[in-house]
């Protein structure tokens, strides 16, 4: 529990960095050791933990500030999360490294319904790496191919409903779906749990994202006239209804349940 709650204070750290990475991962700028404001792009300072959380924008002190905080407390919420189900085995840390781009994801997603390739391939690549390399010389050869077969279940599956219903899932969604699937069969070291879990991620990533639609076009109806054309005019797709983005909630989906799941390296 105590690496969990340092590795949770490490991802207070570790945001603001990542979320230099949201504010241009988008548009393929060069990194710079600046915030930006979401809204208008104004630079905000460097990335100091929390800092971030109250500071006013110096060009509309008006401006959502909600990426930020959210970036950190997700952050540290899933560094928590590695650190107590992996412990110190030898897994740990290419979960992290995997939970720090899901954040990133996360949040660019939300924004913008874009899973930018510049890190859904970086992260395919990192897992199978990850995944290939570390499995022998860690005892746990039996993990390698429930690893690959989550993959190929996770983003076979999205595949088949992308090429069925295109509108109803975004390519990017594909992409990131064996990674996912990696992540899940790399907990197990029995192929047909490496098929159960990613189905059940999917399952509830389908759910909730559904739950989360029907919400907000709940919550987008009540508004009066003036407040729906107020919110339309901004382009922004962080809860407006319509289409909405699948990413974060397979996400969810497979955060959940790495939560529930023991790894096999330590069962």
């Amino acid at each position: 529990m105590l690496l969990a709650l340092g590795l949770a204070a490490l991802g207070l750290i570790v945001g603001p960095l990542l979320g230099i990475v949201i504010d241009r991962a988008v548009e393929r700028e060069t990194l710079a050791p600046v915030l930006r404001c979401p809204e208008c792009a104004t630079d905000l300072g460097p990335p100091i933990p929390l800092q971030r959380w109250f500071g006013a924008c110096p060009t509309d002190p008006a401006h959502a500030r909600w990426r930020y905080p959210a970036t950190d407390l997700l952050t540290a919420a899933t560094f928590f999360l590695a650190g107590w189900r992996f412990e110190t085995s030898f897994q740990l840390i290419p979960y992290l490294v995997a939970f720090a781009a899901l954040v990133v994801l996360i949040i660019i997603d939300f924004e913008t319904h874009l899973l930018p390739n510049i890190i859904t391939y970086p992260l395919m690549a990192a897992i199978a790496f990850a995944v290939l390399v570390m499995s022998g010389p860690n005892n746990f050869q039996d993990g390698l191919w429930p690893a690959l077969i989550g993959g190929a279940v996770f983003g076979g599956f999205l595949l088949v409903a992308f090429i069925a219903y295109p509108p109803g899932l975004g390519l990017g969604d594909v992409k990131l779906a064996p990674s996912l699937g990696m992540l899940l069969g790399w907990l197990t070291a029995v192929s047909l749990d490496a098929i159960r879990l990613p189905l059940y991620a999917m399952l509830i990533g389908m759910v909730s994202g559904a739950l989360y639609g029907l919400t907000a076009r709940t919550l987008f109806h009540r508004r009066s006239e003036e407040d729906q054309q107020a919110i339309l005019k901004k382009q922004r797709s962080d809860w407006i209804p319509g289409e909405v983005a699948m990413g974060p909630f397979l996400i969810l989906g497979t955060l959940v349940m790495i939560a529930v799941t023991t790894p096999a390296v330590l069962s």
